[in-house]
């Protein structure tokens, strides 16, 4: 039988506290299952993602990073999400900035009327 995990044991394992181990549950990056109202994992699973987390590339895992304007943004599954994890790329957003200074309008509209046309899309 695989051995289930607490969060408090969660943490212990991972040589973290428990509040950097519900951080990784509540992000995501870990999975596990509310049994009730306690947490519970697989140690398989957190020793899968700890080897996985050392072979994957930094562009792809998610890893937030700033651009040239000092904006953040990261990859995850090959899509890259800029500022509020906008769908769009740096070369995208740069182009937005490029328009809005040539056109001295304002970025918020001209990234709204993109979103509106990526949700059309």
């Amino acid at each position: 039988m695989e051995e289930v995990l607490t969060l408090e044991e969660l943490a212990a394992f991972l040589k973290v506290s428990e509040t950097t181990a519900y951080s990784l549950v509540r992000t995501g990056e870990i999975s596990g299952r509310k049994v009730g109202r306690e947490w519970r994992f697989l140690r398989s699973a957190v020793v899968d993602w700890l080897k996985q987390a050392g072979q994957e590339d930094e562009m792809s895992n998610g890893t937030v990073m700033r651009d040239e304007q000092g904006g953040e943004y990261k990859v995850e599954n090959g899509q890259e999400f800029v500022a509020l994890w906008l769908p769009m790329t740096r070369e995208e957003k740069t182009a937005q900035l490029a328009k809005a200074e040539r056109e001295g309008v304002n970025v918020s509209q001209l990234v709204a009327e993109y979103l509106r046309g990526w949700e059309k899309a």
